[in-house]
C-alpha cells in the first residue's frame, strides 16, 4: 500500500536490512534504483527522520482507508495509530476540538425549575390579588345570603328539619370553606381542583326551589331567601365564577343525587309528614321519587354542559393571543 508504513514493536517486526555491513557502500554510491541501507524506502521514513511528504499535504492512507492491522490482524478502518514517535509537524493539522464539559448543579444544590415552551409567557405562581379579593368578596356574599335564610327560617331554634332550611345551612358552610380556601393554598387558588361539592350544592339548592315553585305552588314572598336569592345566586356561581366546574366528570351528575337521597332517608326514618307529596303510603309516592331523582339529574347535566361551555371559551381566550390570532 502506498504511504508510510509504522514501524516499532506494535506493528510487527522491522523490514529485514541486507546482508553485510550497512557502513560499507560500494565505490560510487549505491546502484541506480537501490537505496543505502539503513535509509527509508520510498513513502517510508524512519525515527527522527523527515517525512518524504512535503509539508501540508495529506499523507497517503490516513483518512478513512483501511490500514493493515498489527500482528497480520484484519485491517483497522479510520485514522491509523500514531506512532509516539511521530514527529510534531505530521500530527492533524486541525485537531478535533474537545466536547464540551456537561454542566451539572453541585451536589446538594436545587435544580432549576423548569422553563415555559418558547413563545408562550410564565405562568404566574398564584392568583391575581384583585381576582382574590373579587372571588371572595362575592362568595362571602353567596354565604351571608344562605345563613340568613336559615336564620330567617328558623331563628336558629326550630324547623331544621326541613329541606330549605337545611340546604341553605349546607350552602353557607361550603361557600364558608370555599372562602377560606386561598389561606391553605397561600393564595395560589381560589378553589379546589375539584367542582364535585360546587356542583351537589347547586342541584341541591335548585331542587329546593323547582319544588317549592314547581310542585308547592310556593309564594315568591315567603322565605325569599332560601327559595330565590340563594340558589340564584349559587346557579351564577356555578356559571361565571371559578375555573374548576370544567373539570367536571361525566359522571358526577349520577353522583349530585347522593344530598337529596340522603335527606330522603332521613325524612323517612324520622317520620316527617312536611311534604304532602313524599307520602310513602300515596300510589304514586314511586313514581314522585324516580321524576325527582331524574330532574336532580337532568339538571346536574346541563350544568355539566355549562361548565364544560365555560372551560372551552377560557381555553379559546387564552389561545388565540398566544398564537397571534384574535382574542376571543
Amino acid at each position: 500500500m502506498a504511504g508510510w508504513t509504522p514501524q516499532g514493536p506494535a506493528y510487527g517486526p522491522r523490514p529485514q536490512q541486507p546482508h553485510g555491513d550497512p557502513r560499507q557502500m560500494p565505490p560510487g554510491g549505491p546502484p541506480p534504483g537501490q537505496v543505502p541501507p539503513g535509509q527509508a524506502q520510498p513513502g517510508q521514513h524512519g525515527p527522527g527522520q523527515a517525512s518524504p511528504v512535503p509539508q501540508g499535504q495529506p499523507v497517503p492512507g490516513r483518512q478513512g482507508h483501511a490500514q493493515p492491522g498489527p500482528q497480520g490482524g484484519p485491517p483497522h478502518h479510520g485514522p491509523p495509530h500514531m506512532p509516539s514517535h511521530m514527529p510534531p509537524h505530521l500530527s492533524p493539522q486541525h485537531p478535533a476540538a474537545p466536547y464540551p464539559q456537561a454542566q451539572y448543579p453541585p451536589p446538594g444544590a436545587p435544580y432549576p425549575p423548569p422553563q415555559p415552551p418558547h413563545g408562550t409567557a410564565p405562568q404566574p405562581g398564584g392568583v391575581h390579588p384583585a381576582v382574590l379579593a373579587g372571588v371572595s368578596v362575592w362568595r362571602l356574599l353567596i354565604a351571608g345570603c344562605a345563613l340568613y335564610g336559615v336564620g330567617d327560617a328558623t331563628g336558629w331554634s326550630r324547623n331544621f328539619e326541613e329541606l330549605s332550611q337545611l340546604a341553605s345551612l349546607l350552602a353557607g358552610i361550603v361557600y364558608l370553606g370555599l372562602l377560606a380556601y386561598p389561606l391553605f393554598t397561600a393564595g395560589r387558588r381560589h378553589e379546589p381542583r375539584g367542582p364535585w361539592l360546587r356542583g351537589a350544592t347547586t342541584v341541591l339548592l335548585l331542587l329546593v326551589s323547582g319544588a317549592f315553585f314547581g310542585i308547592m305552588g310556593g309564594d315568591a314572598d315567603h322565605l325569599p331567601f332560601e327559595h330565590i336569592v340563594t340558589p340564584l345566586l349559587v346557579l351564577v356561581d356555578w356559571c361565571a365564577v371559578g375555573r374548576n366546574q370544567s373539570e367536571a366528570r361525566w359522571w358526577h351528575p349520577l353522583t349530585w343525587i347522593a344530598f337529596p337521597l340522603a335527606y330522603l332517608v332521613f325524612y323517612l326514618a324520622a317520620g316527617l309528614d312536611s311534604y304532602g307529596f313524599l307520602d310513602p303510603g300515596d300510589d304514586e309516592f314511586a313514581g314522585m321519587i324516580a321524576m325527582l331523582l331524574a330532574g336532580v339529574i337532568g339538571v346536574g347535566y346541563v350544568l355539566y354542559g355549562i361548565g364544560k361551555l365555560k372551560g372551552a371559551v377560557r381555553a379559546a381566550a387564552t389561545a388565540g393571543p398566544a398564537h397571534g390570532g384574535p382574542p376571543a
